[in-house]
């Protein structure tokens, strides 16, 4: 700007506009609409200000990924998608990591976007409701996977209708005694997942026991080998285990094999995300497939809807999921994939 003596309040006087957008123009051209800069810079002529507007080339934006723990391995695909979106609208990308469990994790987070000066956030942890208001109040917000909150865009899956599908494919392989191993009530998905458990359970009236579901801390091998290898050792022991992971459900195949069960004659297990140790393990693991990708990339899609037009429509997106079965479910000649 000039140092002359010259008020940004008679510029705008004189091109018939307010001072704000006068200082827009100024300070940020790429935001102003060729005819109002036109009739900004005019007035400046008229009003021998200097130097001239001149219309300064955009920069390229950045978006924030939070997600809850960078050792899990299903926030990779997701990732993926997000990046592939964002580069394809000249956008680059942040990885955070914290579960932004309190204020103060929130305001640690804030203070990250001020500083980078983020121009929207993808989220993958869930929030209590008073922190997408305050994040919301900065940038645009779209919640991936986890949404606690129906005022921001999400995208995400029918949990309680995968959980509610596998245990149908788990009854209908004669199982009755199905354990489920899920993760945190603090997540939204595990809340649902059980809800769609408990749901089947009481639906076809079997018998419903409080030591049949188990709620773990997190995603841990280790934890999860040494729950199964208890279960399996107790008086009444499953003849299914339905886990809220891959990771868990391999543990529960060594668990398994340790004990000299034979999977899946003698124990059905099945698990959920469809990650590649799903595959690989031998027997290989009946299990959910997410789209993982497409969470990402629509997730993405959205967050850049909302930067380019803040009036942008809110938007609820559920994707579909698909059942892959496996030989840790049912022989490997009935192997097939079904949509839920």
């Amino acid at each position: 700007m000039s140092t002359g003596k010259l008020s940004i309040s008679e510029i705008a006087k004189q091109a018939g506009t307010s001072i704000t957008t006068v200082s827009r123009a100024l300070n940020h051209p790429e935001l102003v609409k060729a005819e109002t800069a036109e009739r900004i810079n005019r007035a400046m002529e008229q009003l021998n200000y200097k130097p001239r507007f001149t219309k300064k080339k955009p920069t390229r934006k950045l978006i924030v990924i939070n997600i809850p723990e960078i050792t899990n391995p299903f926030y990779s695909e997701i990732i993926r998608g997000i990046v592939s979106s964002a580069e394809s609208h000249d956008y680059y990308t942040l990885i955070h990591q914290d579960a932004l469990k309190d204020g103060q994790s929130v305001d640690n987070f804030i203070n990250l976007l001020k500083a980078v000066k983020a121009c929207g956030t993808i989220l993958l942890s869930p929030l209590e409701k008073k922190y997408y208001e305050r994040i919301g109040s900065l940038i645009p917000i779209v919640q991936c996977c986890e949404y606690n909150s129906e005022e921001y865009s999400y995208v995400s899956i029918d949990d309680f209708q995968a959980a509610y599908s596998v245990m149908s494919h788990i009854y209908s392989q004669g199982c009755r005694k199905i354990i489920f191993i899920n993760g945190p009530l603090k997540y939204k998905y595990a809340r649902e997942r059980q809800r769609g458990y408990e749901a089947f359970l009481e639906q076809n009236e079997l018998v419903r026991s409080a030591n049949w579901t188990i709620n773990l801390p997190e995603v841990n091998y280790d934890t999860a080998f040494a729950c199964v290898c208890q279960l399996l050792t107790s008086a009444s022991r499953p003849d299914a285990i339905f886990t809220y992971s891959d990771l868990v459900a391999a543990a529960a195949l060594k668990a398994a094999k340790l004990h000299d069960i034979n999977v899946p004659e003698d124990l059905v297990i099945v698990g959920f995300d469809n990650i590649n140790i799903s595959s690989i393990c031998d027997p290989a693991i009946t299990t959910v497939n997410q789209p993982q990708f497409q969470l990402g990339y629509t997730s993405g899609e959205i967050i850049h809807e909302h930067i380019s037009s803040p009036t942008a429509y809110m938007q609820k997106v559920l994707l579909k999921t698909e059942l892959i079965i496996r030989d840790s479910s049912v022989p490997s000649k009935q192997n097939t994939e079904l949509a839920i």
